[in-house]
């Protein structure tokens, strides 16, 4: 019998006769879909039997290691990196501004991947690629390229696409739109790590349900990064909301921290807990850029708003700045002064 077909005898058997599986277990079937070995039912099985017994951290972590051995992965000559992905499925109710966020914080001297896809089940909101594309970039460049633009001072920021970096994964999008409900792998695929640093490497990721910070906590210390920031972030993403205070966590290593974040507390008074669509009753790339491009100009609002709140919490949580505060003055100068606008016009070309 095949490892998929082992899984799901353990994982699918009903309430009460379900087993977990090890993490090599999981890791074993995982890579056996990845390859393209495994039947399309079988595997669409074995993420459901999974799903609804509940994932454990071994389970996840046997997938994601299967996830990252199956990952085109290279070594940047900077010192440190922050991974992140918002929503691989995109939004739908907000503008998804923090496609503007890498070149943010690599003007900020903090290098940055984010990573996607150009749309994704069931939600086909609009993505981090469908922004960037707009802008003039390449989205489809591969991992050695995006490596080299994280190591030009003048860039330090990429975007990674899932098709380019793990090819495995990205070939299962059909599959998992056919499954409806999203399977675990949708929180795991934020957690690969295509480009690596020498020295650190940070994650931000983003939780809607209340149950995944811990295991989002616990997937980031054992899978290479040395902090994570844990986010409630709007619509699954980590652009905390800028209209209330919100519960957040951060992760070094084994210890985990509450982290509360009151956006008044920095200067910002919003109705609202993002960028709304003006233009049209829809979320669009084409105003996403606008109104992106107009925030790295300097203009006042909640795009830019965004991108202070969202940065400053990202490069005082790596210790480039020793306060919040002073991080978000430092963004402020960093966007004013056009800086991040060069850096964002540099990555895009």
């Amino acid at each position: 019998m095949t490892a998929v077909v082992n899984a799901i005898k353990k994982v699918a058997t009903g309430p009460h006769l379900s087993k977990n599986l090890s993490i090599d277990e999981a890791k074993q079937a995982m890579l056996e879909i990845l390859s393209g070995e495994a039947d399309p039912v079988q595997a669409a099985v074995f993420f459901i039997g999974l799903r609804m017994k509940t994932e454990t951290n071994d389970e996840n972590l046997g997938l994601l290691q299967a996830l990252q051995q199956e990952t085109d992965q290279h070594t940047a000559s900077v010192s440190e990196i922050l991974t992140f992905a918002d929503p691989f499925n995109g939004y739908n109710r907000h503008c998804p501004i923090l496609a503007f966020l890498p070149a943010v914080l690599a003007a900020s001297g903090l290098p940055t991947v984010s990573q996607g896809v150009k749309e994704m089940g069931p939600k086909f909101g609009i993505t981090h690629s469908q922004v960037l594309a707009l802008a003039g970039m390449d989205t489809y460049q591969s991992v050695e390229k995006a490596t080299q633009r994280i190591d030009n001072a003048d860039i330090a920021w990429a975007y990674v696409d899932q098709s380019q970096s793990t090819p495995g994964l990205y070939a299962l999008e059909s599959l998992r739109t056919k499954i409806i409900k999203r399977p675990s792998l949708a929180a795991l695929e934020k957690l690969i790590l295509p480009i690596k640093a020498q020295h650190k490497n940070h994650l931000s990721v983003g939780f809607v349900h209340k149950a995944y910070p811990s295991v989002l906590a616990w997937l980031a210390n054992q899978s290479g990064f040395d902090t994570a920031l844990v986010m409630r972030g709007i619509e699954g993403g980590i652009l905390p909301t800028l209209r209330e205070t919100s519960n957040n966590y951060r992760v070094h290593g084994e210890h985990v921290d509450e982290l509360l974040i009151d956006p008044t507390a920095f200067g910002i008074e919003q109705t609202t807990r993002g960028v709304l669509p003006q233009q049209s009753d829809k979320v669009t790339a084409e105003e996403t850029v606008d109104v992106g491009l107009k925030a790295l100009s300097g203009e006042a609002g909640i795009a830019f708003d965004s991108l202070v709140l969202s940065a400053a919490i990202n490069i005082w949580h790596v210790g480039l700045q020793p306060s919040q505060y002073q991080a978000a003055d430092h963004v402020k100068q960093i966007i004013n002064s056009g800086r991040a606008k060069a850096f964002f016009e540099a990555g895009v070309q």
